[in-house]
């Protein structure tokens, strides 16, 4: 697993590597989005799915919700999505 935060300075990787990644035999697609269920993740999450898709070619992007802000992801959505998809965006921000 790669983390990318660019809040710390641990910037992405050429992300055009990504592109030419197959979707997992059982998956959707190659990026998926997990909003933390407060105001404006999902908005966020749209915006920077079209950004992939625009200077990527990383797309469409599907986005899933946790159920609350207040707990945490159920283990079960983040093994579903981990078999989906090859890059997942979370938004923890409001």
């Amino acid at each position: 697993m790669r983390i990318v935060d660019p809040t710390s300075g641990l910037g992405p990787a050429d992300l055009t590597d990504l592109a030419e990644l197959p979707a997992p035999s059982s998956g959707t697609g190659v990026l998926c989005g997990l909003s933390n269920s407060k105001p404006g993740a999902t908005v966020l999450l749209e915006t920077l799915g079209r950004r992939f898709f625009e200077q990527h070619g990383l797309g469409p992007m599907t986005v899933a919700s946790k159920p609350s802000a207040a707990s945490g992801a159920e283990e079960e959505l983040l093994d579903h999505l981990g078999a989906q998809y090859r890059l997942a965006v979370v938004a923890i921000g409001d």
